[in-house]
């Protein structure tokens, strides 16, 4: 996965409890993706207090390319509120969203989305692009990260650091 490092903190002051406790929740999701053998992302769709939808990767034990939590939860969400307009909802995930992830935010009309650490490789809301916030589209998500950003970037460093050691051992 590389080095993840973090922005300073919530980049705006609208963090809630709220997101602070979803975003628990999705570590918890990423945490029993990482015992299944998935990269350790988990994401939550809520519309206040409530939980609409909640996913984690399931690339691996499904062989889907397009298996990332934030689209898995994104589809449920939708399909929940039979509507895909989500525009009064927010999205907790633990890792910042890919291109094709944060596209998916866009056109889903997502209003919030609030991230655990920022992805060096393939982070398209702060770090490499800024998909979620280009006034050029139709809609742009507010986006808030750093939230939880140490323990969501350190169930990525021991997964890969557990992986890297099975490979490691393998070889040998």
């Amino acid at each position: 996965m590389g080095a993840l490092h973090l922005i300073p903190g919530p980049r705006s002051k609208n963090v809630t409890a709220t997101d602070i406790h979803m975003m628990r929740h999705a570590l918890a999701l990423a945490e029993e993706a990482a015992r299944n053998n998935e990269v350790p992302v988990g994401a939550v769709v809520y519309r206040g207090e409530e939980i609409i939808a909640e996913a984690a990767n399931t690339r691996e034990s499904r062989h889907d390319p397009v298996g990332h939590a934030e689209l898995i939860a994104i589809r449920a969400a939708g399909l929940a509120m039979g509507r895909w307009r989500l525009n009064d909802c927010s999205l907790a995930v633990t890792l910042e969203p890919c291109p094709m992830c944060a596209g998916a935010l866009v056109n889903a009309r997502v209003g919030r989305l609030v991230y655990g650490t920022t992805d060096p490789k393939a982070g398209a809301c702060d770090t490499l692009y800024r998909i979620t916030s280009d006034h050029r589209l139709n809609h742009e998500v507010e986006v808030i990260g750093g939230v939880l950003a140490d323990p969501c970037r350190e169930v990525l460093r021991t997964f890969f650091r557990r992986r890297r050691a099975e490979n490691r051992k393998r070889k040998a």
